[in-house]
């Protein structure tokens, strides 16, 4: 008894479907991954140019608590769109002003997800820039 094109046909039904239940769960990892660190990548970068920002609009005080006060709105400005809590530490030399920034990521946020792992929800970036000298 010889082997038809119908009885290949045959054997092959479904194959398509298991086929796709052994990719999907990989797809939708990689995918869940691209999701994740980009929007990693996003919040770091955009706690990065909030440091920056704070320590080049600092150095423009007149004494140190200016100096503070003025980088700590330009850090909340910088952010006001990320959503999020965070804080600044300033320090200061007679040289240069060095703004931190820590920005911990909302709870709905996907660095929080346990679908795939993650880096971590705190972010921390720091800038300094020379103070000018009189």
């Amino acid at each position: 008894m010889g082997v038809t094109a119908l009885t290949l046909a045959r054997g092959e039904r479904g194959a398509a479907i298991v086929e796709m239940a052994l990719v999907l769960p990989l797809l939708l990892a990689l995918l869940m991954g691209i999701l994740v660190y980009g929007q990693y990548f996003l919040l770091a970068h955009n706690v990065q140019q909030a440091a920056n920002d704070g320590a080049r609009a600092a150095i423009v005080g007149l004494d140190a608590a200016d100096r503070s006060a003025v980088a700590t709105r330009a850090v909340a400005r910088s952010l006001q769109a990320v959503g999020g809590a965070h804080s600044v530490a300033i320090s200061e030399t007679s040289e240069a002003i060095t703004v931190a920034v820590t920005y911990t990521a909302p709870q709905g946020s996907l660095l929080r997800s346990s679908l795939v792992p993650s880096p971590d929800h705190v972010i921390r970036a720091r800038a300094t820039f020379e103070l000018p000298v009189d």
